[in-house]
């Protein structure tokens, strides 16, 4: 849920900030008066691109800030960002007079893709240009599966492993059929895996052998370290010589009950270091330097290091490399087997992904049965008793979400045929049907507010009624925003905030507040009747609200 909205310096909005509450909220204002600024400021918490005309003039940057409620799903992107969560999500955005940008997520900069990860669990903007995207057949099977509550998910993702394995078959076919395979490719081919053919390293033996080659790099110094540290620890005058003498002194003294202890503490501590400087010895010893070996280790990591960089310095990509080179030389060698094969596998994927598709294709005809019955009760509510609609789903080829094309077909008066959407209905109807999606689609949508844009558009009186009595009941369980300039409309929400626009000197300035009881009644009076606020249409304000 949206909390709260601040907006400093955004276009004409001076500063304003605007708490939100549960249920339904009307947002109106007289055409101009910046109902839609406040548009793009939701639309730029949720990543829409900056530019440098949202910045009020004379303003060196706008500032854009949403408080919203903390859900299950924000919180897991919130952890893979590593960003810490809290009760409130707060997003901020500076737009700078040059264009340029900076977003925060509870005060960490993020980039807009990280802030477009978020945006789908904090609001559903419906403009009258979103609105029109039904209009578009590719968004058809989306609203299906938004109201399957994407039932088909466990199966596209099964069918997507053989599709896709499909798609990669075909590819190396294709990629196959016209590769040139004459006999200098192929003699290209054959030197190239002849070099790699014998590589069997790994990372860790590679830094195996670097670090036995830099131990024999720094053999002659470290033979000088190694003789300065015998004559610092184990000469005549050396440190274990001396501290020998030392235990020796102390053992002196070992009959005495409070030199005892420290005295076997003193010799087993002794004999350790000397068991040390055994073992630091026996190990210099086993770097004995090798010419043969040198050389021999050098030889071997130049030819590692030449093939890193020319095929990858990943030891995975050298294998890589010496698989597809393994491939393209059995395909010339070998290419009608190996079309033979490859020709089967594709089929037997394909096979595999059509079988899958099909099991889609009857879920999703049996949910778009489901949709329409349901799709048409909502329409009833909202004056269209006689409208029709039928999911149409015809088998094209197959894609990345099956075999269907899905087509939403509608017939809006009786007796009238069935045509695809975008041909028959009107803008009102559009707007109609539109709230009617949303209302079937969203209860299984994570989504808890709600924005719409003017979606009553094209309507009047008991229509607009009935859409603003559809949006309050979605209002009961989840937050909705609605933007009208319809009074039926306004009616029905639970709090009612002015958008009002004024002039001082060369400026212009837009602002939002709160309605009290009678700025309210005042409100719709002049949403009926205009800027001369009668009796008459006073008295009218009351009746639609109160009844």
């Amino acid at each position: 849920m949206l909390k709260s909205l601040f907006i400093s310096s955004f276009v004409i909005i001076d500063q304003t900030t605007v708490d939100f509450d549960e249920g339904m909220t009307a947002l109106t204002g007289e055409t101009g008066a910046g109902k839609s600024i406040i548009i793009n400021a939701l639309e730029q918490l949720c990543g829409a691109r900056a530019s440098s005309s949202l910045v009020r003039k004379g303003s060196k940057k706008a500032v854009i800030e949403g408080v919203f409620d903390m859900n299950d799903s924000i919180q897991k992107i919130l952890d893979e960002l590593n960003i810490d969560g809290d009760d409130d999500l707060i997003i901020t955005k500076e737009i700078l007079d040059n264009g340029r940008s900076t977003i925060k997520i509870n005060y960490r900069t993020v980039t807009n893709s990280a802030l477009k990860q978020v945006a789908p669990y904090l609001l559903d903007i419906h403009s009258q240009y979103q609105t029109q995207e039904i209009f578009n057949v590719k968004n058809h099977l989306k609203i299906l599966q938004s109201f399957m509550n994407h039932q088909d998910d466990s199966l596209l993702s099964e069918y997507h492993k053989h599709y896709f394995e499909y798609k990669k078959i075909s590819q190396k076919i294709k990629k196959l059929e016209q590769e040139d395979l004459s006999d200098e490719r192929i003699e290209y081919y054959q030197k190239q895996y002849d070099e790699l053919k014998d590589f069997e390293y790994t990372d860790e033996i590679i830094d195996q052998l670097e670090e036995e080659l830099r131990m024999m790099k720094n053999y002659e110094s470290m033979h000088k370290y190694m003789t300065d540290f015998n004559e610092a620890m184990s000469d005549k005058q050396g440190a274990l010589n001396q501290i020998n003498d030392a235990l020796s002194a102390l053992g002196h003294m070992n009959d005495t009950e409070s030199f005892s202890a420290l005295y076997d503490e003193f010799y087993n501590q002794y004999y350790s270091m000397q068991d040390i400087v055994d073992r630091i010895g026996t190990a210099f010893d086993s770097i004995d330097f090798d010419e043969y070996r040198f050389n021999e280790l050098q030889e071997e990591l130049f030819t590692i290091h030449r093939l890193q960089r020319k095929y990858g310095y990943s030891v995975d990509d050298i294998y890589q490399a010496q698989t597809e080179l393994k491939e393209k030389l059995d395909a010339a060698l070998n290419r009608e087997d190996v079309l033979a094969d490859l020709n089967k596998q594709k089929d037997q994927a394909y096979h595999e992904a059509y079988q899958i598709a099909s099991k889609l294709t009857s879920l999703r005809e049996e949910q778009g049965l489901i949709f329409v019955d349901t799709l048409e009760k909502e329409l009833k509510d909202l004056y269209l008793p006689d409208a029709k609609l039928k999911v149409d789903i015809k088998e094209c080829s197959l894609s990345d979400t099956g075999k269907d094309d899905i087509t939403f077909m509608v017939s809006m008066n009786k007796g009238q045929v069935f045509t695809p959407l975008n041909e028959t209905a009107s803008g009102g109807e559009i707007s109609r049907l539109m709230l009617a999606i949303k209302t079937i689609t969203m209860n299984q949508n994570q989504m808890n507010t709600l924005v719409f844009d003017e979606i009553d558009t094209g309507v009047s009186g008991k229509v607009a009624d009935a859409i603003g009595l559809k949006m309050h009941s979605i209002s009961l369980n989840n937050q909705v925003l609605c933007i009208t300039h319809l009074p039926q409309v306004a009616i029905h929400a639970d709090h009612h905030y002015a958008i009002k626009k004024s002039s001082h000197g060369e400026e212009t300035y837009s602002t939002l507040a709160v309605l009290s009881e009678d700025e309210r009644i005042e409100e719709i009076a002049k949403m009926l009747s205009g800027d001369v606020v009668t009796a008459e249409a006073i008295d009218n304000a009351k009746r639609l609200l109160h009844g």
